[in-house]
């Protein structure tokens, strides 16, 4: 029996079985958190993502959406990126199982990484330096250590400044003065995913709590398409099992660690600290393009094993003057160790050390005023360079830093049912440039009742670049040697000549035999005889070998060599004349509303204005930049192409939120996403004005799913059991790209046009067994998750049955095809899994 289907079966005989009769589940155990909370207690749930200190969310002008500690366990997530995709706004596709590209309202235009969204763990940026993104591969925490996860959609203000444009994503952990004794859990499922976790913690005594926890996960993979070729074509030349990828680079192996303390000083002060390491082992397989690229069509594969790490830990020191007046003071490290997979890929030693200080008065009843300042420092650490060849940087060793003040203030009128807030942040980024670029915000909130608050407001924010953004020289195509110039162009000189000179040979041989008397079709025989024979073939090579050499041969010889040389440069990618921060103006519109006595709306309408974005250069790069010295390479010239701020945009959409609670044991969520970019090239000095004209930056169809419906239902059968299933649709977006299965096994990285046109340039022969098959095609997607738990010995003991992305048979999602080779998919999981705890 299909082993997939085996366990459908095991889910629903695991629903069926344990489901006891209504009166006798009333008896037994307490009910879950959120389905035993009133939705005026919803209402109150306070938040600190928006202002750093703790607000009630309906009072916040900003759409923020919580995901607790309840939602994380019920939802079957094995990884954070499965928890954010049910996120209003959040968007993210995977090309394995813990590698996904993901972005916040945003949809972004060609060759740019998401750079809008910042990721916080306790406090502590999260940002992967190399392209200002978050590493998903390169992060793993156990999920039942997760508190809550609060995530601003949309601006984080003059709080966040630097890369929260368009949101912030806070994750907190639990508390050790909350922690719930000794936790154990394991789970496994198919098609190979086991994970192992201990937590443990509690107070020591009245001032000290301790907690710690450690994690081992493994999976396997997926179906493993190396060597999958279509229509079981097959090349000899990639070994006995079709492939030229001998391990398994579909198996990841992750374990982690934590411990957290809090120490009360006294009744105002307290310190507090959190640390997080996780490690991951992996193999990795990536291609660079060599100096022989260009004639032999060949990539380099390198076979790269992976020992990663992450370690991400602060401090901080809480003061509490009075109830109206608090401070605290956060040190913080994110140290992020790991290999990058562009260009042949490189070991990465990067670090953040962040350092802030923020002050919060309440002045009288109505006036609440923040001001704090933050200093970030830097340290890129690129070494171990697997192609230097083709990439390089111009600092691989650099440190730079970002330091920012801000204020804010909010004022409460009409016994706090009108509140404005108003701040101001500047922030410079030493990466870029010494100036200072200023973020202002302005929000309202109107709280016309208990149930109902309507909001809006305006915030200018940026996003620094990334390292690659302002310091990268990467060689795509490169000019080959001059001994290979010397032998194609040899060779393709002698070859026409041999043909010449064979022709000549020929006809003497059919003139003499006709001169003989004999026939034409004798005469026709006797020249091919001739010229098969070894004395025939001796004539020829003499012939052709004189010719070569006489004063007339060479200069064919050299003047052909100088000519392919000349349309052979170099190409290149190098940074633009002036890449700066890209700006983001947004205007937001939005309400929260209680309805009725059993449901909770939120909507926002959101519009933003994007300037200065970071994309290639457009259109042809040799039309400004042809023949440049090479930045890293002296006496060598180069075509670049340019990577800086090219792009303006416009992104608006509408965001929609449903809690409802038509029982106290049932609980439905419903959101409806919309989201829209549209991009175009801006005025910039590094190319004319007429390449903007007749160019087009954004796909047709976008990276963001123009329309997302999201549905949860929960539901307790009873105090003991809970039944949660969840669907997402996104409506058809940017996925497809082109696999060369033969020879060169790898994505796209030149389009077959452009690979004919190089072909015809040097005289090869047209399309050299590279012909690709298109993968990942543009489609919608259906994402369809359940969980069933069952809790037994008074809930110290948990188990649960889980399928996640069910419908999915197997598909090969959207791929970084500049930093991927190997063709992966990803599938559904079934699985199940037990949590014991002890107090």
């Amino acid at each position: 029996m299909n082993p997939i289907r085996s366990l459908k079966v095991m889910v629903l005989a695991f629903c069926y079985l344990v489901l006891p009769p209504q009166a006798i589940a009333q008896e037994l155990f307490p009910q879950d958190d959120i389905l035993s909370m009133s939705l005026e207690d919803l209402m109150n749930i306070e938040v600190t993502s928006v202002s750093k200190k703790a607000e009630r969310l309906q009072d916040v002008a900003s759409a923020i959406y919580v995901v607790n500690s309840d939602d994380i366990r019920q939802s079957g997530a094995t990884t954070l990126h499965e928890i954010l995709r049910d996120v209003p706004g959040y968007w993210g596709t995977q090309d394995e199982y813990n590698s996904v590209y993901s972005g916040i309202r945003v949809s972004q235009p060609y060759n740019a990484d998401p750079q809008t969204v910042l990721y916080l763990l306790d406090g502590t940026p999260l940002q992967e330096l190399m392209g200002q993104t978050f590493s998903f591969i390169n992060f793993d925490i156990p999920l039942d250590e997760i508190e809550r996860i609060e995530v601003i959609s949309g601006s984080g203000g003059t709080i966040y400044g630097a890369n929260s444009a368009t949101g912030v994503i806070s994750i907190f952990t639990k508390d050790p003065d909350k922690y719930d004794g000794i936790n154990v859990r394991a789970e496994g499922a198919t098609p190979g995913y086991a994970n192992a976790t201990i937590r443990a913690g509690g107070k020591i005594n009245d001032k000290l709590a301790i907690s710690g926890y450690t994690k081992y996960r493994y999976f396997s993979g997926w179906e493993s398409l190396a060597g999958k070729f279509e229509d079981g074509a097959n090349n000899e030349t990639l070994g006995e099992n079709g492939t030229a990828f001998t391990k398994d680079f579909n198996k990841s192996m992750y374990y982690s660690l934590g411990l957290k303390a809090n120490y009360n000083i006294s009744s105002k002060d307290k310190i507090s600290f959190r640390s997080h390491f996780n490690g991951r082992q992996k193999t990795t397989y990536t291609n660079s393009l060599g100096k022989e690229f260009l004639f032999e069509r060949t990539d380099i594969k390198h076979e790269n094993d992976i020992n990663a790490s992450r370690f991400v830990g602060n401090i901080r020191y809480d003061h509490n003057f009075s109830d109206k007046h608090s401070f605290f003071l956060r040190a913080s490290t994110n140290i992020e160790n790991d290999f990058y997979r562009l260009a042949g890929g490189m070991d990465i030693s990067n670090a953040i050390y962040d350092f802030e200080i923020q002050d919060n008065i309440s002045i009288g009843a109505f006036n609440d005023l923040s001001f704090g300042a933050n200093y970030r420092l830097v340290n890129f650490d690129i070494h171990n360079i697997v192609a230097p060849n083709q990439i390089q940087y111009l600092d691989p060793k650099a440190n730079e830093s970002l330091k920012g003040a801000f204020i804010q203030d909010k004022l409460k009128l009409l016994d706090g049912k009108l509140n404005f807030t108003a701040g101001i942040k500047a922030e410079n980024y030493s990466l870029v440039n010494d100036k200072y670029y200023i973020s202002p915000m302005a929000k309202v909130a109107g709280i016309v009742n208990e149930r109902f608050t309507v909001w809006g407001g305006f915030t200018q924010s940026y996003t620094t670049p990334g390292f690659n953004n302002t310091n990268i020289d990467w060689f795509l195509f490169q000019s080959a040697s001059d001994e290979t110039y010397d032998l194609v162009i040899y060779d393709q000189i002698y070859n026409q000549t041999a043909t010449q000179v064979a022709d000549l040979v020929f006809l003497d041989a059919y003139n003499t035999a006709r001169n003989g008397g004999a026939s034409q079709e004798e005469a026709v025989n006797s020249a091919n005889d001739f010229i098969s024979s070894d004395l025939g073939q001796s004539t020829i090579k003499s012939n052709t070998e004189a010719y070569i050499q006489s004063e007339e041969g060479q200069a064919l010889l050299n003047g052909t060599t100088q000519n392919v040389k000349d349309q052979t440069l170099t190409t290149a990618v190098k940074n633009g004349s002036n890449t700066t921060p890209t700006q983001f103006q947004t205007w937001e519109l939005g309400f929260k509303a209680q309805l009725y006595s059993h449901s909770q709306v939120n909507a926002t309408l959101f519009h933003t204005n994007i300037s200065d974005a970071v994309s290639a250069s457009p259109g042809d790069p040799l039309a400004s930049q042809l023949n440049q010295p090479s930045i890293t390479r002296p006496n060598e010239q180069v075509n670049y192409y340019l990577y800086g701020n090219y792009m303006k945009g416009v992104n608006k959409g509408v965001e929609l939120s449903v809690q409802a609670f038509p029982r106290e044991d049932i609980v439905y969520k419903f959101s409806y996403t919309y989201q829209t970019t549209e991009w175009e090239l801006q005025d910039n000095p590094d190319f004319s004005s007429d390449i903007i004209e007749n160019t087009e930056e954004a796909p047709a169809t976008p990276f963001m799913p123009e329309h997302i419906f999201r549905f949860r239902l929960t539901q307790s059968f009873g105090d003991h059991l809970t039944f949660n299933i969840q669907t997402i649709y996104a409506s058809k977006h940017f996925s497809e790209l082109n696999y060369f299965y033969d020879r060169l096994e790898r994505y796209e990285m030149v389009a077959e046009n452009d690979l004919r046109d190089l072909d015809a340039a040097l005289g090869l022969e047209e399309n050299q067994g590279y012909d690709f098959t298109p993968v990942a095609v543009n489609n919608d997607r259906f994402i369809l998750n359940a969980r069933v738990e069952k809790r037994f010995l008074d809930g110290k003991l948990t188990a649960y049955v889980f399928g996640n992305d069910i419908l999915n048979e197997g598909r090969v999602m959207r791929t970084d095809q500049l930093r991927n080779v190997t063709l992966s998919q990803i599938g559904a999981m079934y699985g199940l899994g037990f949590n014991y705890r002890l107090k």
